[in-house]
């Protein structure tokens, strides 16, 4: 097998390794393409969806059986990773059959309201942070990185050709007399459920004077494929996207944001648009927006429209994802953790 293509970097061969949904493409892929890490997926048609959505990867396609701990263990000192339970099972693997020890830096893949008291990374090596409200979460993190919302600076230099892509997915699917709402419902967690079930319905009767996206966690279909295609069904106007990973070009072209624990809402914060919601949040997501009422959610969403929250709106995107950061201080900074130095953390406040 030969190893794939990949940049040398600082006597440290690094690697990102995509393994679980194509979602987490959009968190991946930019920090890979900016930090100049090269890039395996074993799935080949996340593999597609890299080369149409992420062309500037460096990119290769391996099936899982050639993904062998020799394989690993010889030609890596460094994996990139957003799926840390799977990281989490390899290191030990590496460390008992190959004499490996393997750095893992750890990616989370959004800043959800939901499900952190079971989705703290088990990784205690390396993690890269947005701000102070994930350093807050994750205060178990052994050391740290703070990148700042590297996606939005990326799709802002990107804007042309994202924008084109959308452009060519929504063609003649949406009323350009209407506005455009965005509706991101999250995945179904027993201590936080999607509002997808309960409210999608009765939402899309209620805003038929709007264009809906419905941007569904990657989770809902794969686990309700047969509901989420009834109600695609009933409601042929409503355009469900449910292959399109870059979230940035979406936010840019919706007027509005209505949702519930996604951390698609925090990264609406970036466009200082409306918010709403179907359910009040457990975080602070919720104080940047209104919940919307049981009934005739479109008329509220109108009469609401210029509801004065653009402070809090800003405030708490500042505490979401801090300064932003020059990617190459932030590739430094890894550098020297990698290096087994302590990494220079960044002073954060809330």
């Amino acid at each position: 097998m030969n190893t794939p293509s990949h940049v040398k970097r600082f006597d440290k061969r690094c690697i990102a390794i995509h393994t679980g949904v194509s979602s987490y493409l959009d968190h991946l892929g930019p920090l890979s393409i900016l930090l100049n890490i090269p890039m395996i997926v074993s799935d080949p048609l996340v593999y597609q969806d890299a080369r149409r959505y992420y062309p500037d990867l460096n990119l290769t396609c391996m099936n899982p059986s050639d993904l062998s701990l020799p394989f690993l263990a010889e030609n890596f000192d460094v994996i990139l990773s957003s799926g840390h339970y799977w990281a989490v099972e390899l290191i030990p693997l590496l460390k008992l059959f190959c004499q490996k020890d393997m750095r893992v830096i750890y990616c989370p893949h959004g800043n959800s309201d939901k499900g952190w008291s079971r989705s703290k990374p088990l990784i205690k090596d390396l993690t890269f942070i947005y701000g102070p409200q994930m350093l807050a979460r994750l205060d178990d993190v052994k050391d740290y990185i703070v990148t700042g919302n590297y996606r939005f600076p990326y799709y802002l230099e990107r804007k042309d050709f994202y924008d084109k892509l959308l452009a060519e997915e929504l063609a003649g699917r949406l009323s350009p007399l209407k506005k455009t709402l965005l509706y991101a419902p999250t995945w179904n967690d027993p201590e936080n459920p999607t509002t997808f079930f309960t409210d999608c319905e009765n939402l899309l009767k209620d805003l038929s004077s709007y264009n809906v996206i419905v941007k569904l966690h990657p989770f809902l279909f794969d686990d309700h494929p047969i509901e989420v295609e009834k109600i695609k069904q009933n409601f042929p106007d409503a355009v469900f996207l449910l292959n399109f990973p870059p979230i940035y070009p979406i936010l840019n072209y919706c007027d509005a944001y209505v949702g519930d624990f996604s951390s698609i809402g925090y990264d609406f914060l970036s466009f200082d648009k409306p918010l709403f919601f179907l359910t009040e949040s457990k975080g602070i997501l919720s104080q940047t927006g209104l919940v919307l009422p049981s009934h005739d959610k479109g008329s509220f969403i109108e009469k609401n429209w210029q509801a004065d929250l653009k402070h809090k709106r800003q405030e708490i995107y500042q505490y979401a994802f801090g300064e932003s950061r020059d990617m190459q201080e932030v590739r430094l900074e890894m550098e020297r953790a990698l290096m087994h130095e302590s990494p220079t953390k960044e002073k954060i406040t809330s």
